[in-house]
Formats: structure tokens, C-alpha cells, sequence
């Protein structure tokens, strides 16, 4: 037996490559998806999805990572423009886990109360939520 089918051998078929592989696709079609979008950002509806599929998988994975940026973006000088009002000051102690949960809880409660919001960007959204959780004392 070579070593290179000896090492074959030691890989199960399906293995957590092809799992990445397929998340990863999963996360271009989000993302592409995102970038078709005026905004940039997904809808209420789709984080909403993602993060019902990332809490289902046990946080882990593209699926959290896309809902963990999404719900709980930077606050930051690159991803704000100068006129943006909307600023939050997340305390150090506050997870970015706790944080997502909250931001997640609040877009729930927005789309029960007006449906429509499912196609908004959350871009629009968010900010609004992060400075109602998160207000900054200056």
C-alpha cells in the first residue's frame, strides 16, 4: 500500500472538508446575494434564516459567523459614513455571543410587529437596535 493510500484510508469519506466546502458555498451565495444588494447587507428575513441555522448548529460555523457579523457589526470610522447618526458603545464586559442574541431577539420582535420588514436590509436596521442596546455616554 503507497502513502498516499494509506493516508486516503485514515480520511472518512464525507469529511470536514467537504462540509466546509459546502458551507463556504453557502456563504458566497449569502454574501453574493449581499453584494447584489444596494445596500450590501442581507434582509431582516435572511439573517433572521442564517441565524436560526447557526443557533441549530450549535453556534459554530459559516452560518454563525455570517449572523455574528451581520447583527453585531463594527462601530467603527470604515464601516460608518460621516453623517451616520446611529453610534453604540458596547461595554467590555457584554459578549459578542450576548450581544448577537439581543441584536437577533430585537429584529424577531421588529418583523412581528410590521411583516415588511423581512426585505429590509439589515443595514438599516441594525445600527438603530446596537444604539437602543448599546448608547454611548458622550
Amino acid at each position: 500500500m503507497s502513502v498516499l493510500q494509506r493516508v486516503s484510508c485514515r480520511r472518512p469519506a464525507g469529511s470536514g472538508i467537504l462540509r466546509r466546502a459546502a458551507g463556504l458555498a453557502a456563504a458566497g451565495l449569502l454574501m453574493s446575494h449581499a453584494a447584489a444588494n444596494a445596500e450590501g447587507g442581507p434582509s431582516v428575513g435572511e439573517l433572521l434564516a442564517v441565524c436560526e441555522r447557526a443557533a441549530a448548529a450549535g453556534h459554530r460555523g459559516v452560518d454563525a459567523a455570517t449572523c455574528e457579523w451581520f447583527a453585531v457589526p463594527c462601530d467603527c470610522k470604515l464601516l460608518r459614513g460621516e453623517d451616520d447618526a446611529e453610534r453604540w458603545c458596547m461595554p467590555a464586559q457584554e459578549g459578542i455571543d450576548t450581544a448577537t442574541l439581543k441584536v437577533v431577539a430585537a429584529l424577531r420582535r421588529a418583523l412581528a410587529r410590521d411583516a415588511s420588514l423581512a426585505a429590509a436590509d439589515t443595514r438599516s436596521l441594525v445600527p438603530g437596535i446596537m444604539a437602543g442596546l448599546y448608547p454611548c455616554a458622550d
